[in-house]
């Protein structure tokens, strides 16, 4: 039974509460100056508090939003007569700034390119949210907002005042979208904000276009068109091994070729940091192998690397391989490579073991490598489709010749041929480039139509 009583004896007098605790010991709590109907009422909640107490049962919700609402330094003198838990200290969330600052200290594990990313997309989120609010303040609608912004914003400073850079690529906008959702899930998990207010933004990678596949002839000729053994070796790792360029193939030694044994032992600076994922072991192709023991036989004395070329401006000589090749030109020239490779893997080897070997999951490998090159179509359509190609263009230059030859006639011309004057003879050819295609109709071959 809890009861009330007079703190003093003022007109005004505060008032207070004593009660009975769970361990029979009576305890008293001072309300200050509070009314009389006030404390009589905080009494009945003392009451009702502590038979939920003594009979392990569930607070009303009228309780519940009463204890809600009580000042902490009250609150607290009821947890500490055992009748409630304490209210735990909820600390104040850092601001986008410092939380991205503090995290990016903290992963020491990130490479320079994706510490570089994460820089960027902290600075995004600051020069739309340019207050610099804490990480709590920022609401769903915000999130929506910034990612709307962000698919407006140019993907290149503009070089004057009339170069207008197109904006970001949808790939760019879904990579900020992946870095901050990933930095405020840690955020969540430190319990510094309740709810992601970026959860729901669309950040999973785009897919390349993947229309060009490097056929097994087309790396051969681009072999063959390299200027040493070196340039060999490197197309010859990301086309006939899968490789990653520059990370993998530059860091690979001759200690990595397994001769015997037909493999070689690839490390992975992009994937290390997953364990298990530090390096692979990739089949060594025959192709490959003879590509490999030339470079081999080449190498000064006492080199440790396969490769002895610089990562700088590879770009620029493989687009003039290319063309001494006589090949067309592709984007993404590597990246192209090593997906077909692992396309043409992928039509003679388990798709789990080619994955593998490629260094990344079977999900990845549908989404972003493989294509369905002309050689499947052709296998389905069967025949010999070379020659059909050729009997193909055969007959298209047959059938312009005649067109030709048709064009530099007169009707007469073509009567006495032989030849049949076609049923729109005298009309234009709306299909032919240019003017000069209409020609005198013959009244004789006219009249046959009306």
């Amino acid at each position: 039974m809890a009861s009330i009583f007079k703190t003093d004896r003022s007109k005004t007098p505060g008032y207070g509460v004593q009660f009975i605790d769970l361990d029979g010991e009576r305890r008293t709590i001072r309300l200050g100056k509070a009314g009389h109907g006030s404390a009589k009422e905080f009494a009945r909640k003392v009451e009702l508090l502590l038979q939920a107490c003594r009979l392990n049962l569930a607070f009303s919700a009228e309780l519940a939003i009463w204890l809600g609402g009580l000042a902490d330094d009250i609150y607290e003198k009821l947890a500490g007569y055992g009748l409630v838990q304490s209210r735990e200290v909820v600390p104040d969330a850092p601001t986008i700034s410092a939380w991205f600052t503090k995290l990016l200290a903290q992963r020491t594990d990130l490479k320079p390119s994706s510490r570089n990313k994460l820089e960027r997309t902290k600075s995004l989120l600051l020069a739309f949210f340019t207050d610099d609010p804490p990480i709590d303040a920022i609401t769903a609608d915000g999130a929506k907002d910034w990612r709307a912004w962000l698919q407006q914003q140019p993907a290149r400073k503009p070089k004057d005042e009339e170069d207008k850079p197109d904006p970001l690529s949808e790939g760019t906008v879904r990579l900020h979208c992946r870095n901050v959702k990933a930095v405020f899930n840690e955020a969540v998990e430190r319990e510094l904000i309740q709810a992601n207010p970026f959860k729901k933004l669309a950040g999973r990678a785009v897919a390349a276009a993947r229309e060009r596949y490097v056929t097994p002839e087309e790396a051969t000729r681009l072999i063959d068109a390299c200027p040493s053994v070196d340039w060999k070796a490197l197309i010859g790792l990301a086309r006939l091994a899968g490789l990653r360029v520059p990370s993998e193939t530059h860091i690979l030694t001759w200690a990595d070729v397994d001769w015997e044994r037909k493999r070689l032992r690839v490390r992975s600076p992009k994937t290390e940091r997953y364990k298990g994922h530090e390096s692979r072991e990739v089949p060594l192709a025959p192709e490959l192998a003879s590509i490999l023991q030339d470079a081999f036989d080449n190498a000064a004395e006492g080199q440790e690397y396969v490769l002895a070329l610089s990562r700088n401006n590879l770009h620029r000589t493989l687009d003039a391989i290319v063309t001494r090749a006589k090949l067309a030109a592709w984007p993404r020239r590597f990246q192209t490579l090593r997906q077909s490779c692992e396309t043409e893997w992928s039509q003679k080897h388990p798709q789990y073991a080619v994955s593998k070997w490629l260094g990344h999951s079977e999900q990845v490998s549908r989404e972003h490598y493989l294509m369905i090159p002309d050689e499947l179509f052709d296998a389905v359509a069967g025949g010999d489709v070379s020659n059909d190609v050729q009997r193909a263009a055969k007959s298209a230059a047959l059938n312009q010749h005649n067109a030709t030859q048709r064009d530099t006639m007169t009707p007469r011309a073509m009567k006495q041929e032989g030849s049949k004057t076609p049923v729109n003879a005298g009309i234009s050819d709306e299909n032919e480039d240019g003017p000069g295609r209409i020609r005198t109709p013959d009244q004789a071959i006219m009249s046959r139509l009306l």
